[in-house]
């Protein structure tokens, strides 16, 4: 049986109306992604910020004399020597088989 006038401007109307909702959805899906994509871009400049002034102490003693780029050369050198010291005294242990590396964090958190 064929559905009347009435009944089919009735499931337009409701068509309509659903395009609507999945238009306002979709705004607020890209209000969302644009609010997630400005944080994301905000914490990666406070993180360069930090990272530039810590930088910057670290090698301060030296002041404007050296080029950024051997102050960086300079700063994964002492990484590198960081991450060896690590390593060795990893694999030395007390009695109580803690290693001498776990005291120095401990000792270290205290300042």
């Amino acid at each position: 049986m064929p559905e009347s006038n009435e009944e089919i401007k009735k499931m337009e109307a409701r068509i309509a109306k659903l395009d609507e909702q999945q238009k306002q959805l979709k705004a607020k899906k890209r209000v969302l992604r644009n609010r997630l994509s400005q944080q994301a871009r905000k914490a990666r400049t406070k993180r360069l910020i930090e990272k530039g002034a810590l930088l910057e102490k670290l090698l301060d003693d030296h002041g404007d004399q050296i080029k950024t780029e051997q102050r960086l050369q300079q700063l994964l050198s002492t990484e590198k020597h960081y991450q060896e010291l690590k390593q060795f005294t990893s694999t030395l242990k007390y009695q109580d088989q803690s290693t001498v590396f776990q005291h120095f964090v401990k000792d270290f958190q205290k300042y």
